[in-house]
């Protein structure tokens, strides 16, 4: 066995926020606060060597864990009783912390090993990692390798980048693109002079992945892993070479702005509880973003009063409202201060199919969000505040117009919206001469249309939206799938199309809506319906209502709409739709 492995650290906060005897207690990170955490998830912990280091005090903390092996009871019914397979029901697994701690700096960094991270993640800054490799990297280096990345804006979340070629960050730069995380190359010289490797033990350059934790893409020893800590203890004093993030995040020590943007957000989600009709916007996720979506299960914990509850979900929780549905049902009538302290102590936990926790942080820590406060955007990414500057703003508005005016609507005229919801909307084209109605028909999970009309030449396949919020964002990406889809299938027999046919017609729903739909779409054969596909122009409507009091129009006023993350998701959605090759249009309806 080697003495020399893979090493990564984090530098942990100086203080951490935790709700006790129904109050929020700021605790400060020290060895008496680890040590009862340590104690708490059953870490023990383990005598170390004397003299490790004259710069740091040094523990180790130890952790063996027993747990089921969930997919047993399924082999049970596959294998005769007393194969091989079935001999042990428990999985073990160990890990270890250690933590350094520096007296002079009063500094906590901690390396991890086995699932210990998960914890950790929770008492560990946010972006160590990128801090130190800003202070390595310029902008136009070419040594970016991946990179995993958080979108403010537009259609997609999260991305995950292998580059075929190094790239620098000039040439990844991207509108509202937050990194969480880059893989970047360090070259010998770099690891002799910045880290203090010996020459002699160097054959290549190494990889570094930065992140919230540290870490090289190499084997090393204990002694050279207290080295390599230092020195970046000694490089985060010195300031960055390189803006890694754009955009500006708000400083702990900004600490009226913080409350006030929390303030904000929080009043506007209770309002959303309180009320579900008075939708607000608040994406869920996890830093960890594709172990979030990919988990197993999903657990919410939540206490409302004297009642603690946990909620299990086969998948990652996409939006606040599903969180706010089950506090509702516990108890729909908290005040305020209960319902924060509710949201305060709640935590949300992934699990992998064995059961192991992959991912765990508080409700408030996966938060995503938009908030205008005194005429300036900020955009809240899971622990972190950031403002957009004027600059992004006015390019975003910028672009939005553009693709607006280019994509102008120019089909058949739209009736008023003068009442209601999306759907008792979509419902009066069921009167409409050369209409059908689709809207909460979704074949393969899949909503082609929520209003159908064609004329000699085009068919137009309407996608109708009251509000220019954030949920355009999950708009968008709807309109961006279907027209993907509608389009393969336009080459491929009309299959889909046959099979939202045939959805509409055989449906047996009892609700007014689901009997006029079948109706309406009854007065067509099968055969008909797709003709009207054939020899005609495929093109998308995008049809947005704006249900603000003042009068503004998208095309001429699009300064006046808030969302910028809606404005940028229509420019990505335009921009997608062209690349597809589909004729893509935008249409404000009148009220």
């Amino acid at each position: 066995m080697s003495e020399k492995i893979q090493n990564n650290f984090y530098l942990l906060k100086e203080t951490k926020k935790e709700f006790k005897k129904s109050k929020i207690v700021e605790e400060k990170i020290d060895f008496v606060y680890l040590r009862k955490l340590f104690k708490e998830k059953d870490f023990k912990e383990q005598t170390v060597l004397p003299s490790l280091s004259k710069q740091y005090q040094i523990k180790v903390y130890y952790k063996k864990s027993v747990t089921p092996i969930k997919w047993k009871d399924f082999i049970r019914t596959i294998v005769e009783p007393n194969q091989d397979i079935l001999k042990s029901s428990l999985s073990t697994s160990e890990s270890y912390v250690i933590i350094f701690y520096n007296p002079k700096t009063k500094k906590y960094f901690a390396s991890t090993g086995g699932y210990a991270h998960v914890l950790i993640q929770e008492i560990a800054t946010n972006d160590f990692g990128l801090e130190i490799l800003s202070r390595i990297l310029k902008a136009d280096d070419k040594t970016l390798r991946s990179s995993k990345e958080r979108n403010l804006t537009g259609g997609i979340q999260g991305a995950i980048k292998f580059f075929r070629n190094d790239y620098n960050l000039y040439e990844n730069e991207s509108f509202g693109n937050i990194y969480n995380e880059l893989n970047a190359s360090i070259s010998k010289d770099q690891l002799i002079k910045i880290f203090g490797f010996a020459k002699s033990d160097l054959k290549l350059d190494s990889l570094c992945i930065a992140k919230n934790s540290f870490s090289l893409k190499k084997s090393i020893s204990f002694i050279e892993l207290l080295s390599v800590i230092e020195r970046c203890e000694n490089l985060i004093k010195l300031p960055p070479i390189v803006e890694i993030n754009s955009v500006e995040k708000i400083s702990k020590s900004n600490s009226v702005l913080l409350h006030d943007l929390w303030e904000n957000l929080n009043q506007n989600i209770y309002a959303n509880y309180f009320d579900e009709t008075i939708f607000f916007s608040v994406e869920i996720s996890h830093k960890d973003f594709e172990k979030y979506y990919y988990a197993n299960s999903t657990t919410v914990t939540l206490s409302t009063k004297l009642l603690k509850e946990k909620f299990v979900f086969d998948e990652g929780i996409r939006n606040i409202q599903t969180i706010l549905d089950q506090i509702r049902i516990a108890n729909p009538s908290l005040s305020y201060i209960e319902f924060e302290k509710c949201i305060d102590s709640g935590y949300i936990e992934t699990f992998d199919e064995n059961g192991a926790t992959i991912t765990k942080d508080s409700i408030k820590n996966h938060y995503c969000s938009e908030i205008s406060l005194s005429m300036k955007s900020y955009f809240l990414i899971e622990k972190d505040w950031y403002e957009i500057g004027s600059t992004l703003i006015d390019k975003i508005n910028e672009q939005a117009k553009h693709f607006i005016t280019t994509n102008k609507y120019l089909g058949p005229p739209m009736s008023k919206w003068l009442k209601g919801s999306e759907n008792e909307y979509n419902s009066t084209y069921f009167t409409i001469n050369n209409s059908l109605v689709f809207d909460k028909f979704t074949p393969q999970n899949i909503e082609a249309c929520d209003i159908m009309r064609w004329d000699t030449n085009k068919i137009y396949f309407y996608h109708v939206k009251k509000g220019f919020n954030n949920s355009m964002r999950d708009l968008c990406s709807q309109v961006l799938i279907a027209a993907r889809k509608v389009n393969e299938d336009s080459k491929n027999k009309y299959i889909f199309l046959e099979v939202l046919y045939d959805t509409v017609i055989k449906n047996k729903g009892k609700t007014l809506y689901s009997k006029e739909a079948k109706q309406n779409l009854s007065k067509i054969t099968k055969s008909g319906f797709i003709d009207l596909m054939k020899n005609r122009t495929l093109v998308f409507v995008l049809a947005v209502l704006d249900d603000a009091t003042v009068n503004r129009k998208m095309e001429i006023d699009i300064d006046k709409f808030d969302s910028n993350i809606a404005k940028f998701s229509l420019s990505e959605l335009s921009k997608s739709m062209r690349n597809l090759e589909v004729e893509f249009q935008i249409l404000q309806l009148e009220k």
